[in-house]
């Protein structure tokens, strides 16, 4: 088959990308963001701003912050030695530390110009819980207007022990004392006895952890968006649709290594698959490990009682169709359109939610319940689990049952609701007649991590480059060709789905059970003229993507180039650090073969455009599971549609701008 992915332009395909050279004003911010992320753990080293941290009183400078209260406030507790001491733990789901980090993160993000941002940063730098400031800075980075397009190092470059094994650390440690530069291999955790080990790849892999990490970043349950002045468009359901995703590319790859789809988690019954992370913190001893078949135990602030209580009543909602409202107990109906933002919002819980207190927070306590389940009462005094941390909490197979068991209750909703008319599903004068693909082969790759700031400095060992090197999974760059004819010029969207078209039995899934198992590949807009056309698109121009991101190696030396004037750093004020890698937009498949079903469906960009922005513009990036900062969610339609209702007849549902095809994904092992 020919190939596509290198075509040049079909149907004008050439994205609106914001992206322009940086001037030195930009390059000064991005340099000193660098700086103030490099070895977090240890005091900072650049004497500039070590100088700054120094002189610069926040007290001296209230006139500089939108809000006093806060900055008073964080001075004062830190003064009395009331926040989490530098070298401790800290746990986004502990209300404690989270009330500080947003103490922290409000002055930053209230400062009212860059240089009062960046010198109360470097005062915090050194004074501050390293986890604490490294999570303040990189949310008040992502939404201050000056600082849109700043590019922050891998998360699993600036915090390394949140990403690699103890026995890495260990050989790093090693080493550095022999002052002899590395390569140190790391294996996933589990043994070939651990069915689970054959898809360790995917929820370890350092991309997911990552992108996971930053979604939460981009949309904090904590985010308050009256307060800080920034909604956050469609919040609830993003979090329902990032996580549904994930799931449906977790089970793609368990069908893939001949495992059956992962079952929901349930309260009463035992968690199957037991977890050793194999991994320690920096201080505070290694992640607890769960042995296999372990129960749910009530915690010391959290009951079993109370998570079945909330569930009861979001189930109640759902099957009534309504929420009760914490403000004058009004009523909220959930079968609008916004009804699945509210319903993702309650069960998160998200600040957004209509009632906290009546609905709880499921998925907030239940991450905390499978973090603390070896030690329920605190006895042992063990740090929290990977479920307690965003960035680990994909590599236990746990995530996976618990948001699968979410994943449910959002089902539930879904089928409740009507499913989508002809009219709604048609776009009338177009027609899909032929979708081509070029062949799709996956492999496994190496990659280094560069272990620069996993390492303490000592007088007389200066760093040396030592790297861990993990396994990964990759696929051939492909394209994708879409023959459409319109009976008039239209701009439409164009959407692009893959699911497995046999279950782990080797039956063929019928299309009302196989709609939820769709992975979405991409969605992009596409002048059509009258008459036939043909789209083409590569998938490195995937909508759910993003590269690989620079080391920060890489990223300090291109912008010391551009500063020197030697080099030319591009800036997009979209830029995006959420979203899946490129590599891992496709399942592993299998070796001699696997079939999938690739659905395309076109519909009318009039009627799903939010904003007046051109058809093509770029957005920064993996929209389809990470949404926008700067903009509104740029599609109307609910996200996963048409695939998100029940299909009662396929008949009814299929529609001439839709079209099925069979395509085969080959796992190469000698690649």
């Amino acid at each position: 088959m020919a190939r596509f992915a290198l075509a040049l332009i079909a149907c004008g395909l050439v994205a609106v990308v914001a992206a322009t050279p940086a001037d030195n004003e930009f390059l000064t911010k991005q340099n000193e963001i660098v700086k103030l992320l490099n070895k977090v753990h240890e005091l900072n080293f650049y004497q500039d701003q070590v100088t700054i941290s120094k002189d610069y009183d926040p007290l001296a400078h209230l006139d500089s912050y939108k809000n006093v209260r806060v900055v008073k406030e964080l001075v004062k507790e830190l003064k009395n030695g009331r926040l989490l001491h530098r070298g401790e733990i800290f746990n986004l789901f502990n209300a404690e530390h989270r009330r500080e980090m947003i103490l922290l993160f409000e002055t930053l993000f209230f400062a009212n110009d860059w240089d009062t941002f960046h010198k109360t940063a470097c005062w915090a730098r050194d004074r501050i819980n390293e986890g604490q400031f490294i999570y303040a800075l990189s949310v008040a980075t992502l939404h201050r207007p000056d600082t849109r397009g700043i590019r922050l190092p891998p998360a699993y470059e600036t915090y390394p022990h949140l990403f690699v094994t103890s026995q890495v650390i260990h050989e790093a440690y090693a080493a550095k004392m022999r002052q002899e530069p590395a390569v140190i291999h790391m294996n996933f955790t589990g043994t070939v006895r651990n069915p689970e080990q054959r898809i360790a790849y995917f929820g370890e892999d350092v991309g997911i952890n990552s992108h996971h990490s930053v979604f939460h970043m981009d949309w904090p349950f904590w985010w308050n968006e009256e307060k800080y002045g920034v909604t956050k468009d469609r919040k609830g359901e993003l979090f329902w649709y990032m996580h549904h995703q994930l799931i449906t590319r977790f089970n793609a790859e368990r069908l893939s290594n001949d495992l059956n789809e992962v079952e929901a988690l349930h309260w009463e019954k035992p968690i199957v698959e037991g977890f050793y992370p194999q991994t320690t913190y920096r201080k505070g001893g290694e992640f607890p490990a769960r042995p296999d078949n372990f129960q749910f135990q009530d915690l010391k602030d959290i009951r079993i009682a109370d998570l079945e209580a909330y569930e009861e009543r979001i189930r109640e909602a759902i099957s009534s169709g309504i929420a009760i409202s914490a403000l004058n107990n009004e009523i909220i109906s959930l079968n609008s359109t916004d009804g699945i933002n509210i319903l993702g919002a309650i069960i998160e819980a998200s600040s957004n939610s209509v009632n906290p207190n009546y609905y709880g927070s499921l998925h907030n306590l239940a991450h905390i319940m499978l973090g603390r389940v070896v030690d329920p009462l605190g006895k042992f005094g063990m740090p929290p689990g990977v479920m307690e941390h965003f960035e680990t909490a994909t590599r236990d197979p746990a995530f996976f049952r618990l948001h699968k068991h979410i994943d449910n209750l959002i089902k539930e909703h879904k089928d409740s609701l009507l499913p989508y008319t002809h009219e709604e599903l048609d776009v009338d004068g177009v027609e899909v007649k032929n979708v081509e693909v070029d062949d799709l082969e996956t492999y496994f790759e190496e990659f280094d991590i560069d272990m620069l700031n996993a390492l303490d400095d000592a007088a007389g060992l200066p760093d040396v480059d030592i790297k861990a090197r993990v396994q990964r999974l990759n696929h051939k760059p492909f394209g994708v060709k879409i023959i459409a004819d319109s009976a008039a010029e239209k701009t439409v969207t164009v959407r692009l789905f893959l699911a497995p078209k046999y279950d782990w039995f080797g039956r063929e899934v019928q299309l009302d059970v196989q709609r939820w198992k769709f992975i979405e590949l991409d969605k992009f807009a596409v002048k059509l003229h009258a008459g036939e056309n043909a789209i083409v698109r590569k998938s490195s121009e995937s909508s759910v993507t993003i590269p690989d991101p620079l080391s920060t190696r890489a990223l300090r030396k291109l912008v010391d180039d551009a500063i020197a004037g030697s080099a030319s750093l591009e800036v997009d004020k979209d830029y995006r650090h959420c979203g899946v890698p490129d590599r891992l937009l496709l399942p592993k498949g299998k070796e001699n073969g696997m079939k999938y079903t690739l659905f395309v469906m076109l519909s009318d960009f009039e009627e799903d455009k939010v904003n007046d922005l051109p058809h093509d513009y770029a957005y920064g990036g993996s929209v389809s599971y990470c949404g926008t900062i700067n903009h509104k969610y740029p599609d109307k339609k609910p996200m996963g549609f048409p695939l998100d209702r029940k299909i009662t007849n396929v008949d009814d549902f299929k529609v001439t701008n839709m079209y099925f095809r069979d395509v085969e994904i080959k796992f190469n092992p000698i690649h």
